[in-house]
């Protein structure tokens, strides 16, 4: 049974009309737009109403997975699960403490089309979760929240076995389900995907003041207004949010940028028009990346412009390699004015992907942007 048949039948077993709602915080609102965000989904908060009861033999777990376009590939499904156990907390530790914000998926390219989310929160029993949950979360499955998401899914259908294992066995009670899809903007009759809190409680959705809700400190409050709500107790619940970010900033460790950078820069030293040869084919390695958007493509493609400049300039003299080097560079260049000044190509060549990068590369191997 897939991760996806898996949740489907929860829903026919267990689901019911429990409160789904957006929460206020104050997060910029962002609705995403194909090519220019990044996308994260991280689960905020988890509760269960009788915690300190069930934790004494019981443990919370959310399980889910994310479905969505990645490149140029069929739509992907990433799975997480995280639990107490995501830290390498000690068994004794279990129930202790304040742990929020677990990352359910890497920074991930908005290309449009359908975002797809599943989750379960579950009570596992402890004597059946614990080493279980250590041998995943020791494992693999932590490969799916960092770093290049393009190198990481090679890992995937190992990943899937392994959260596959520990959902089907066990002594565990499955206390909220939910899916949602994302296609489409709300105008034009579709559900569109924005940044922001939301939160599946279970109770009686016409029953309960969702209005009381907020969000403070990446909690969920209750209470007549922000400055007086308190942390909501008495209800299994699952806070999640999901991140909307114009740039990242570890582009710096993938591999393959820096090795060319370096050959131009050798290159170009001694034969300047062989260089830029090589400075070329390492701005065309960026735009061909589908862990970045056109956006930070750009910033990238701008930065080792600059870099391979400066130091052919200089004959080489001081050049040292870091690993900063680019991130230097970056920092200087702006996501919104980058943003600003691809928009227009953006915009005119965005149903051919072969001539928006001429495009882009043009401008930049000319220092237009």
């Amino acid at each position: 049974m897939s991760l996806i048949d898996w949740f489907t039948s929860l829903f026919v077993r267990e689901s019911k009309h429990y409160v789904f709602t957006s929460v206020p915080s104050d997060v910029e609102k962002i609705e995403f737009k194909e090519g220019q965000q990044y996308f994260r989904l991280r689960l905020a908060e988890m509760f269960l109403k009788d915690d300190r009861k069930l934790f004494r033999t019981y443990v919370p777990v959310v399980s889910s997975v994310v479905e969505l376009q990645f490149g140029s590939n069929a739509a992907q499904q990433l799975p997480n699960v995280a639990g107490p156990l995501s830290l390498s907390l000690s068994e004794n530790s279990l129930g202790k403490g304040v742990e929020l914000n677990y990352p359910l998926t890497n920074l991930v390219p908005y290309r449009g089309g359908t975002v797809s989310i599943s989750a379960a929160l579950l009570s596992y029993c402890r004597k059946d979760y614990l080493q279980s949950f250590l041998n995943l979360a020791n494992g693999i499955s932590s490969l799916l929240t960092i770093g290049q998401l393009s190198t990481t899914l090679k890992v995937v259908d190992s990943t899937v076995r392994a959260i596959q294992d520990l959902l089907d066995g066990g002594d565990k009670d499955v206390r909220l389900v939910f899916h949602n899809t994302y296609s489409g903007t709300d105008s034009l009759g579709g559900v569109s995907l924005s940044n922001g809190y939301f939160v599946i409680i279970g109770t009686d959705a016409n029953n309960f003041a969702t209005k009381k809700l907020f969000v403070k400190n990446s909690q969920l409050q209750f209470g007549d207004d922000a400055a007086s709500a308190k942390p909501l107790t008495g209800y299994d619940y699952m806070l999640f949010s999901i991140e909307a970010a114009l740039h990242r900033d570890d582009f710096r460790y993938f591999d393959e940028y820096d090795g060319l950078l370096d050959m131009a820069i050798e290159k170009g030293i001694t034969d300047k028009t062989a260089g830029d040869a090589v400075i070329r084919a390492a701005i065309l390695a960026v735009f061909k990346s589908n862990d970045l958007t056109y956006v930070d493509k750009t910033r990238v493609a701008v930065a080792l412009k600059k870099e391979y400049e400066d130091r052919i300039s200089l004959r080489g003299n001081g050049y040292e390699k870091s690993p900063q080097w680019l991130q230097s560079k970056i920092t200087t260049i702006d996501p919104e004015l980058t943003l600003d000044k691809i928009s227009p190509i953006l915009e005119e060549y965005k149903s051919d992907d072969r001539l928006l990068v001429d495009k882009i590369i043009e401008l930049v191997s000319k220092d237009k942007i």
